[in-house]
């Protein structure tokens, strides 16, 4: 039978992708490290390694038995603070995927706060404008834009928000307002590399898929809006993500409601079947004021 000690050097393994240095990070020899996992493997019947002469790496078994014991710790370890001192601090990892500009804008600016409330809890950010898949890619949790699709994910709404098209006054001043889609179109434009086409109406509220040809591309939606502010180009972009931009003038709505379907609520996505309890719903709880606080008006409420 296996023990505590086992699983924690398991997963220290897998971490680090070898038994020398997870032997080095336990302070353990690595005999006794390889020990643990034989005896490991040995008690599941499963490889939970492929091994060569460089690495360990995790098998598929072993991917999901990680995941597992990553959380089942967790809360061992959180039971164990609690019960021992009463203390509400968190402890262990969380793995967030968001969009840049959601990060720049509205977590980070609020995170000390809740860095002071769980000093012992780490997170590790994975900031990029493309879907991640969170079981896939080992997210815990993810604060996703736009409606989302039916699954077997958790989804809390933190705030309405819709997409708009915007520029720079200066941008408008040298190229002109455009009025009709076809001058839309026509505009230089500042894109991420996949909004080529967008879904547009024209003035009798016809849907049409428009094609933007002249354009710049950029890798991520904070650099979208640095563009749009340098008069590089017009920019789709969520309203929300350049609410400051449009109070205070540098960026202007274009051509209001030209988008089909502009709706882009912001929401709180994790796993039905995760494992890290606490953590994710404090963590819930932080960003849900971040947005209250950074988004106003557009912030909706939500059920607890």
């Amino acid at each position: 039978m296996y023990s505590v000690p086992d699983l924690q050097t398991f997963v220290t393994v897998a971490k680090c992708g070898g038994i020398t240095s997870a032997a080095a990070e336990q302070g353990l020899s690595a005999a006794t490290v390889s020990h643990r996992i034989v005896k490991l493997e040995s008690a599941l019947n499963v490889t939970l390694f492929h091994r060569n002469s460089r690495n360990f790496r995790l098998t598929d078994e072993g991917q999901v038995f990680l995941e597992r014991v990553e959380a089942i710790l967790e809360d061992l370890q959180q039971a164990e603070i609690e019960v021992g001192s009463r203390t509400p601090h968190l402890r262990g990892h969380l793995r967030v995927t968001l969009s840049p500009w959601i990060l720049s804008r509205f977590v980070l600016p609020q995170l000390a706060v809740f860095r002071k409330q769980h000093p012992d809890l780490t997170l590790e950010f994975l900031a990029v404008d493309r879907f991640v898949s969170l079981v896939e890619e080992g997210q815990d949790c993810a604060i996703r834009v736009g409606k989302l699709s039916d699954s077997a994910l958790i989804a809390r709404k933190l705030s309405d928000n819709d997409r708009i098209v915007c520029a720079s006054p200066g941008f408008l001043a040298d190229h002109g307002e455009p009025t009709s889609i076809e001058e839309l179109r026509d505009k230089p434009w500042v894109c991420l590399p996949w909004q080529t086409q967008h879904d547009v109406k024209d003035i009798r509220g016809r849907k049409r898929r428009m094609s933007v040809s002249r354009s710049i591309f950029v890798s991520n939606s904070d650099m979208l809006t640095s563009g749009a502010l340098e008069g590089l180009g017009l920019a789709v972009k969520s309203r929300l993500a350049v609410k400051e931009e449009l109070e205070s003038g540098r960026l202007v709505e274009v051509m209001p409601g030209c988008l089909d379907a502009p709706d882009a609520p912001i929401s709180f996505v994790y796993a039905a079947e995760g494992r890290a309890g606490r953590k994710i719903k404090s963590f819930y709880e932080f960003t849900k004021e971040a947005f209250r606080l950074g988004a106003g008006d557009f912030c909706a409420r939500t059920n607890e």
